[in-house]
């Protein structure tokens, strides 16, 4: 896929695709953000799926005594989170789970940022062990000053503008079995339905690495 989108800045609403968002976003956040009682030192970190890396991203700030467990809730709560399912951070050798388990070499996620974060690391995110979604990370820079009560989003991807594989229209639908993508129109006349009563496979087409897949909506 070779797909690539943009993103509006939060602060200023100019819009960058995911490889010129981080000079634009350090400028930003630095004229917006500084220290004070209200800020924390932090980290400004770019997420995007493992898979199609230009078409999902975002870039967020999360100040420094943060710890792993607060990011993998945000993942999974902006992007993720459909059934509930295990999810793990993989950095360096090291595995820390959602649910880590005595004696089978998974580590907890209560390790703060500071712990582990430093400029230029990459690590990857794992949610869902069967039908999984994951994800790449990357520490683009340490952050003088972020909002200290929260993790926040700088910039996210508008979502793709996939065409419908019937007619061109925009797509709407999404096929959890094969990934082919319609118009409301055309939902019925997707192959994986075998009638126009059986379209249990058919899912709103979301803007989220995780579309199309589990439960997800």
């Amino acid at each position: 896929m070779t797909l690539n989108t943009k993103g509006p800045c939060a602060q200023c609403a100019k819009k960058y695709s995911a490889g010129k968002a981080s000079s634009h976003l350090l400028q930003c956040i630095a004229q917006t953000y500084t220290p004070s009682d209200l800020t924390s030192e932090g980290y400004l970190i770019r997420v995007s799926s493992n898979d199609y890396p230009s078409l999902y991203w975002m870039f967020l700030t999360i100040p420094k005594d943060f710890t792993l467990r607060i990011l993998n809730d945000f993942l999974r709560d902006i992007w993720l989170e459909c059934c509930g399912h295990l999810s793990a951070f993989y950095i360096g050798d090291l595995e820390y789970s959602s649910h880590p388990i005595s004696g089978d070499g998974t580590l907890s996620m209560n390790k703060k940022m500071s712990q582990l974060m430093s400029p230029g690391l990459k690590f990857g995110y794992t949610y869902d062990m069967g039908s999984s979604t994951d994800l790449r990370l990357e520490v683009v820079a340490s952050l003088v000053a972020c909002p200290f009560d929260d993790i926040t989003p700088m910039m996210r991807n508008d979502p793709p503008a996939f065409s419908c594989e019937m007619c061109d229209k925009p797509a709407e639908i999404i096929c959890t079995l094969c990934g082919g993508k319609t118009c409301t129109d055309c939902r019925e006349k997707h192959s994986c339905v075998v009638n126009e009563d059986d379209t249990y496979m058919l899912a709103t087409l979301v803007n989220s690495p995780r579309t199309g897949v589990c439960g997800y909506e």
